[in-house]
Protein backbone atom coordinates (compact mmCIF):
# COMPACT_ATOMS: atom_id res chain seq x y z
CA UNK A 1 0.00 0.00 0.00
CA UNK A 2 2.86 2.40 0.80
CA UNK A 3 4.38 1.70 -2.63
CA UNK A 4 1.04 2.51 -4.28
CA UNK A 5 0.81 5.83 -2.43
CA UNK A 6 4.41 6.76 -3.34
CA UNK A 7 3.78 5.88 -6.98
CA UNK A 8 0.61 7.98 -7.10
CA UNK A 9 2.41 11.04 -5.77
CA UNK A 10 5.16 10.55 -8.37
CA UNK A 11 2.51 10.45 -11.10
CA UNK A 12 0.83 13.59 -9.81
CA UNK A 13 4.06 15.55 -10.28
CA UNK A 14 3.52 15.34 -14.03
CA UNK A 15 0.07 16.87 -14.00
CA UNK A 16 -1.37 20.29 -13.21
CA UNK A 17 -4.43 19.00 -11.34
CA UNK A 18 -2.79 19.74 -7.97
CA UNK A 19 -2.23 23.37 -9.01
CA UNK A 20 -5.88 23.61 -10.00
CA UNK A 21 -6.87 22.23 -6.59
CA UNK A 22 -4.69 24.80 -4.81
CA UNK A 23 -6.22 27.65 -6.81
CA UNK A 24 -9.75 26.49 -5.98
CA UNK A 25 -8.76 26.15 -2.32
CA UNK A 26 -7.56 29.77 -2.29
CA UNK A 27 -10.92 30.95 -3.61
CA UNK A 28 -12.76 29.93 -0.44
CA UNK A 29 -11.13 32.42 2.00
CA UNK A 30 -11.17 35.09 -0.72
CA UNK A 31 -14.92 34.59 -1.14
CA UNK A 32 -15.41 34.83 2.63
CA UNK A 33 -13.41 38.07 2.65
CA UNK A 34 -15.71 39.40 -0.08
CA UNK A 35 -18.74 38.55 2.07
CA UNK A 36 -17.22 40.54 4.92
CA UNK A 37 -17.45 43.73 2.85
CA UNK A 38 -21.25 43.52 2.71
CA UNK A 39 -23.12 45.91 4.99
CA UNK A 40 -25.24 43.26 6.74
CA UNK A 41 -24.78 44.44 10.32
CA UNK A 42 -22.73 41.37 11.21
CA UNK A 43 -19.65 41.98 13.33
CA UNK A 44 -16.82 40.03 11.71
CA UNK A 45 -14.37 38.40 14.07
CA UNK A 46 -11.65 35.85 13.42
CA UNK A 47 -13.92 33.02 14.60
CA UNK A 48 -16.81 34.15 12.39
CA UNK A 49 -14.50 34.60 9.40
CA UNK A 50 -13.13 31.07 9.79
CA UNK A 51 -16.65 29.70 10.20
CA UNK A 52 -17.54 31.24 6.84
CA UNK A 53 -14.39 29.75 5.30
CA UNK A 54 -15.38 26.33 6.63
CA UNK A 55 -18.90 26.68 5.21
CA UNK A 56 -17.57 27.78 1.81
CA UNK A 57 -15.14 24.86 1.79
CA UNK A 58 -17.80 22.27 2.60
CA UNK A 59 -20.63 23.51 0.42
CA UNK A 60 -18.96 25.07 -2.63
CA UNK A 61 -15.34 24.15 -3.18
CA UNK A 62 -14.18 20.91 -1.59
CA UNK A 63 -16.94 18.64 -3.00
CA UNK A 64 -15.83 19.70 -6.48
CA UNK A 65 -12.10 19.56 -5.67
CA UNK A 66 -12.32 16.08 -4.14
CA UNK A 67 -14.52 14.59 -6.85
CA UNK A 68 -12.51 16.16 -9.69
CA UNK A 69 -9.13 15.00 -8.41
CA UNK A 70 -10.54 11.57 -7.55
CA UNK A 71 -11.84 11.05 -11.06
CA UNK A 72 -8.59 12.37 -12.49
CA UNK A 73 -6.22 10.10 -10.59
CA UNK A 74 -8.44 7.03 -10.99
CA UNK A 75 -9.26 7.29 -14.69
CA UNK A 76 -5.82 8.57 -15.67
CA UNK A 77 -4.57 4.96 -15.68
CA UNK A 78 -6.67 4.25 -18.72
CA UNK A 79 -6.40 7.57 -20.55
CA UNK A 80 -2.61 7.36 -20.24
CA UNK A 81 -2.75 3.69 -21.29
CA UNK A 82 -0.91 2.53 -18.15
CA UNK A 83 -3.56 0.14 -16.81
CA UNK A 84 -2.38 -2.68 -19.09
CA UNK A 85 1.02 -2.51 -17.34
CA UNK A 86 -0.48 -2.38 -13.84
CA UNK A 87 -2.70 -5.44 -14.30
CA UNK A 88 0.38 -7.56 -15.00
CA UNK A 89 1.33 -7.03 -11.32
CA UNK A 90 -0.53 -9.39 -8.92
CA UNK A 91 -2.39 -6.60 -7.10
CA UNK A 92 -6.17 -6.59 -6.61
CA UNK A 93 -8.06 -3.71 -8.18
CA UNK A 94 -9.65 -2.93 -4.82
CA UNK A 95 -6.20 -2.48 -3.28
CA UNK A 96 -5.13 -0.20 -6.11
CA UNK A 97 -8.30 1.84 -5.70
CA UNK A 98 -7.85 1.99 -1.92
CA UNK A 99 -4.35 3.38 -2.39
CA UNK A 100 -5.67 6.10 -4.67
CA UNK A 101 -8.37 7.00 -2.15
CA UNK A 102 -5.76 7.28 0.60
CA UNK A 103 -3.78 9.64 -1.62
CA UNK A 104 -6.96 11.65 -2.08
CA UNK A 105 -7.40 11.83 1.71
CA UNK A 106 -3.83 13.12 2.12
CA UNK A 107 -4.44 15.70 -0.60
CA UNK A 108 -7.61 16.81 1.20
CA UNK A 109 -5.57 17.45 4.35
CA UNK A 110 -2.89 19.21 2.29
CA UNK A 111 -5.41 21.51 0.61
CA UNK A 112 -7.02 22.20 3.99
CA UNK A 113 -3.68 23.32 5.39
CA UNK A 114 -3.07 25.62 2.43
CA UNK A 115 -6.56 27.09 2.73
CA UNK A 116 -6.02 27.77 6.44
CA UNK A 117 -2.70 29.47 5.74
CA UNK A 118 -4.30 31.71 3.10
CA UNK A 119 -7.16 32.51 5.48
CA UNK A 120 -4.68 33.39 8.24
CA UNK A 121 -2.75 35.72 5.90
CA UNK A 122 -6.00 37.38 4.80
CA UNK A 123 -6.99 37.84 8.44
CA UNK A 124 -3.68 39.60 9.13
CA UNK A 125 -4.56 42.22 6.52
CA UNK A 126 -8.28 42.40 7.33
CA UNK A 127 -7.47 42.67 11.07
CA UNK A 128 -10.51 40.75 12.29
CA UNK A 129 -10.33 40.70 16.12
CA UNK A 130 -9.88 37.54 18.18
CA UNK A 131 -6.90 35.94 16.44
CA UNK A 132 -4.64 34.33 19.04
CA UNK A 133 -2.76 31.05 19.24
CA UNK A 134 -5.65 29.05 20.68
CA UNK A 135 -8.10 30.29 18.07
CA UNK A 136 -5.65 29.76 15.23
CA UNK A 137 -4.95 26.17 16.27
CA UNK A 138 -8.66 25.53 16.74
CA UNK A 139 -9.27 26.97 13.29
CA UNK A 140 -6.78 24.62 11.63
CA UNK A 141 -8.34 21.61 13.38
CA UNK A 142 -11.95 22.58 12.64
CA UNK A 143 -11.44 23.40 8.98
CA UNK A 144 -9.34 20.30 8.33
CA UNK A 145 -11.77 18.06 10.24
CA UNK A 146 -14.77 19.45 8.33
CA UNK A 147 -13.00 18.89 4.99
CA UNK A 148 -12.23 15.30 5.95
CA UNK A 149 -15.94 14.93 6.71
CA UNK A 150 -16.70 16.20 3.20
CA UNK A 151 -14.23 13.64 1.84
CA UNK A 152 -16.16 10.85 3.60
CA UNK A 153 -19.46 12.30 2.37
CA UNK A 154 -18.25 12.36 -1.25
CA UNK A 155 -16.78 8.83 -1.20
CA UNK A 156 -19.98 7.08 -2.35
CA UNK A 157 -20.22 9.42 -5.34
CA UNK A 158 -16.56 8.81 -6.16
CA UNK A 159 -16.94 5.03 -6.02
CA UNK A 160 -20.17 5.02 -8.05
CA UNK A 161 -19.31 7.62 -10.71
CA UNK A 162 -15.69 8.77 -10.64
CA UNK A 163 -14.22 5.30 -11.21
CA UNK A 164 -15.48 5.37 -14.78
CA UNK A 165 -13.65 7.38 -17.40
CA UNK A 166 -16.96 7.94 -19.15
CA UNK A 167 -18.93 9.15 -16.12
CA UNK A 168 -16.59 10.95 -13.73
CA UNK A 169 -17.46 14.45 -14.99
CA UNK A 170 -21.07 13.62 -14.21
CA UNK A 171 -19.90 12.65 -10.73
CA UNK A 172 -18.20 16.05 -10.36
CA UNK A 173 -21.43 17.81 -11.34
CA UNK A 174 -23.37 15.67 -8.87
CA UNK A 175 -20.83 16.52 -6.14
CA UNK A 176 -21.39 20.23 -6.82
CA UNK A 177 -25.16 19.88 -6.40
CA UNK A 178 -24.62 17.61 -3.38
CA UNK A 179 -22.47 20.26 -1.72
CA UNK A 180 -24.76 23.14 -2.65
CA UNK A 181 -27.69 21.62 -0.75
CA UNK A 182 -25.50 21.88 2.34
CA UNK A 183 -26.04 25.65 2.27
CA UNK A 184 -29.65 25.13 3.33
CA UNK A 185 -30.74 25.26 6.96
CA UNK A 186 -33.17 23.05 8.87
CA UNK A 187 -33.28 20.40 11.57
CA UNK A 188 -33.45 17.60 8.99
CA UNK A 189 -30.01 18.62 7.75
CA UNK A 190 -28.57 16.96 10.85
CA UNK A 191 -28.84 13.87 8.66
CA UNK A 192 -27.38 15.37 5.49
CA UNK A 193 -23.73 14.24 5.13
CA UNK A 194 -22.30 17.55 3.88
CA UNK A 195 -24.02 19.50 6.63
CA UNK A 196 -23.09 16.81 9.16
CA UNK A 197 -19.40 17.30 8.37
CA UNK A 198 -19.74 20.93 9.50
CA UNK A 199 -21.97 20.17 12.48
CA UNK A 200 -19.44 17.73 13.92
CA UNK A 201 -16.87 20.52 14.14
CA UNK A 202 -19.21 23.44 14.81
CA UNK A 203 -22.77 22.78 16.00
CA UNK A 204 -23.43 26.53 15.80
CA UNK A 205 -22.83 26.73 12.04
CA UNK A 206 -26.49 27.72 11.58
CA UNK A 207 -26.82 29.96 14.63
CA UNK A 208 -27.26 33.14 12.59
CA UNK A 209 -30.41 31.59 11.10
CA UNK A 210 -31.77 30.47 14.46
CA UNK A 211 -30.68 26.81 14.25
CA UNK A 212 -28.56 24.83 16.68
CA UNK A 213 -27.67 21.38 15.43
CA UNK A 214 -26.93 18.16 17.32
CA UNK A 215 -23.60 16.38 17.06
CA UNK A 216 -24.87 12.82 17.62
CA UNK A 217 -27.12 12.59 14.50
CA UNK A 218 -24.32 14.17 12.46
CA UNK A 219 -21.88 11.54 13.75
CA UNK A 220 -24.30 8.73 12.81
CA UNK A 221 -24.73 10.24 9.34
CA UNK A 222 -21.00 10.45 8.64
CA UNK A 223 -20.49 6.93 10.00
CA UNK A 224 -23.20 5.58 7.67
CA UNK A 225 -21.61 7.38 4.70
CA UNK A 226 -18.28 5.73 5.54
CA UNK A 227 -19.90 2.28 5.92
CA UNK A 228 -21.71 2.64 2.58
CA UNK A 229 -18.42 3.60 0.94
CA UNK A 230 -16.65 0.56 2.40
CA UNK A 231 -19.44 -1.73 1.19
CA UNK A 232 -19.23 -0.30 -2.33
CA UNK A 233 -15.43 -0.60 -2.29
CA UNK A 234 -15.61 -4.21 -1.07
CA UNK A 235 -17.85 -5.09 -4.03
CA UNK A 236 -15.65 -3.48 -6.65
CA UNK A 237 -14.53 -5.92 -9.31
CA UNK A 238 -10.91 -6.94 -9.40
CA UNK A 239 -10.97 -6.57 -13.17
CA UNK A 240 -10.72 -2.82 -13.83
CA UNK A 241 -13.38 -2.93 -16.53
CA UNK A 242 -14.93 0.21 -15.05
CA UNK A 243 -12.08 2.19 -16.54
CA UNK A 244 -13.06 1.45 -20.11
CA UNK A 245 -13.43 4.45 -22.36
CA UNK A 246 -16.08 4.51 -25.01
CA UNK A 247 -14.39 5.70 -28.16
CA UNK A 248 -16.40 7.06 -31.02
CA UNK A 249 -16.01 5.20 -34.27
CA UNK A 250 -14.87 7.31 -37.17
CA UNK A 251 -17.19 7.17 -40.15
CA UNK A 252 -15.33 6.41 -43.35
CA UNK A 253 -16.49 8.53 -46.24
CA UNK A 254 -17.12 6.72 -49.46
CA UNK A 255 -15.06 7.74 -52.43
CA UNK A 256 -16.77 9.16 -55.44
CA UNK A 257 -20.36 10.30 -55.72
Amino acid sequence: MIDIIKTEFLKLKRYSVIKAGIIMTMLSPLLSLFYSTANSGQTWTFDYFMQQVMISNCTLFFPIIIALIAGYIITREYTDDTMKNIITIPIPYRQLLSGKLLVLLLLTIYFSFIGCMIAFIINMFAEFPGAHFGNILNMFLRVTGANIGVYVSILPIILLFCCSANNFLGGVALAFVYGYFGTFEGTLLNYYPIKASMILLDANCGAEYGYTYNIFPAFITITLALLISLIILANKKKDPSTLSVVKKKKTVRKKGW
